[in-house]
């Protein structure tokens, strides 16, 4: 801004310092309107985010979503809430009557050339005016009251500069926390429609407030998939595991009936092929997220980051994983034994006075010592139900923090 700065030091002052007497916020808002300091200062955002996507990818903003909070009225407010305090009642109201006048509208008109391109255009609008213009510019120019502006400019320059980064960090960090709560409202639905059994519960929502900030925007939609589609995964296996009625295998009418056995059979035959695929939905889901994530470009330290925290979450998967599918296959293992007894003790083994008959003690003890080991295996799983519920709530209100 080399003709905006000329002469700067003409004018006593402090820079950096705010003075005594300053200007109304509101007059100072018509001064920065008249000279299209926060139009040049909206251009000058733009630039500097496009430049930065040219050079740091990993960091990309989307121009368009950035650039939303800061409209030009917006930033008006907020950069002459700042110059108010480094321009002087006086000389803004001088500004105020000197500004619309001929000499006033073609320094404004030059000023604007000069930040918005570049001073050689500047230079050649200048040289376009008449000489009597070009005197009146040069005049009006070099005024204490033109000057006092330049002053509030340049000594504003270092706080404007805080302003606008504080103001820039606080709407990107807003609109993080806003996406970040789409994803949060739908874990907690999805655990109290888990908990409740209830897929009626579940509101899923596909729609997620964007940032600006592509690498999170991605990470972050892709994060609402990804737990959208496991949320109706682990729904749809809680219906299909209804429809096997898993709690009649071992009904007395079952075990003692050739109808009922073949069903049972039937049954655990058809829970284990249930495991088994939904185990591989799962994998499936997770190595998809997975291998989308790592096409996301993102800083470093990001990604870094990012793979600490899914590789922590796949060794506790993996862990709980393991220690329910034990006390599964023990539990299914019991229930094929408790039916191989049955039919094999077919006709000797009665159902009389709502209990069952055994033929022998021996029958019996071998029953009963695998009814309370299937009861010991049942309590285990809703034990590994009850951390994996807690843990997730847990892991719930920690994102809900962040």
């Amino acid at each position: 801004m080399a003709l905006l700065l000329a002469g700067v030091t003409l004018v006593a002052g402090a820079a950096g310092i705010p003075i005594s007497n300053p200007a109304k916020v509101d007059d100072m808002q018509q001064i920065v309107r008249i000279i299209g300091f926060d139009q040049s200062i909206q251009t000058a955002i733009r630039r500097d985010v496009e430049n930065t996507n040219t050079t740091k990818p990993e960091a990309y903003l989307d121009v368009d979503v950035f650039m939303r909070p800061f409209t030009v009225d917006a930033i008006n407010l907020h950069v002459s809430t700042v110059m108010a305090k480094y321009l002087s009642n006086d000389y803004a109201q001088k500004l105020l009557k000197e500004l619309p006048k001929p000499a006033g509208r073609n320094s404004t008109r030059i000023a604007q050339f000069e930040m918005n391109q570049n001073t050689d255009v500047a230079r050649r609008e200048f040289k376009k005016l008449s000489p009597a213009d070009q005197k009146s510019v040069n005049e009006f120019r070099t005024s204490p009251t033109y000057l006092s502006l330049l002053n509030a400019l340049t000594n504003s320059l270092e706080e404007r500069k805080e302003m606008l980064g504080n103001w820039s960090r606080e709407e990107l960090q807003g609109r993080v926390q806003s996406a970040r709560k789409v994803i949060a409202e739908l874990m907690e639905r999805g655990l109290k429609a888990e908990k409740e059994e209830n897929p009626d519960n579940l509101n899923l929502s596909d729609r997620i407030p964007l940032t600006g900030l592509r690498s999170f925007d991605q990470e972050s939609r892709l994060t609402l998939n990804y737990l959208r589609a496991n949320l109706k995964q682990n729904l749809q296996f809680s219906e299909e595991l209804k429809t096997l009625q898993l709690d009649k295998v071992l009904l007395p009418l079952s075990l003692t009936t050739r109808q009922g056995l073949e069903n049972s059979n039937l049954s655990i035959l058809a829970t284990e092929t249930m495991f088994d695929n939904n185990s591989k939905r799962f994998d499936s889901l997770r190595a998809a997220y997975t291998t989308a994530l790592e096409k996301i470009a993102m800083p470093a330290q990001k990604r870094e980051e990012l793979a600490i925290s899914n590789r922590n979450s796949m060794e506790r998967i993996l862990d709980f994983r393991l220690r329910r599918n034990e006390h599964l296959r023990t539990y299914i293992e019991l229930v094929k034994q408790i039916l191989s007894l049955c039919e094999n003790r077919f006709g000797k083994i009665k159902f009389e006075a709502n209990s069952l008959m055994f033929e022998n003690d021996q029958d019996m003890n071998q029953y009963n010592a695998m009814i309370k080991q299937i009861n010991i295996e049942i309590g285990a799983l809703h034990d590994l139900d009850k951390e994996d519920w807690d843990y997730r709530n847990r892991s719930l209100e920690t994102f809900k923090k962040k």
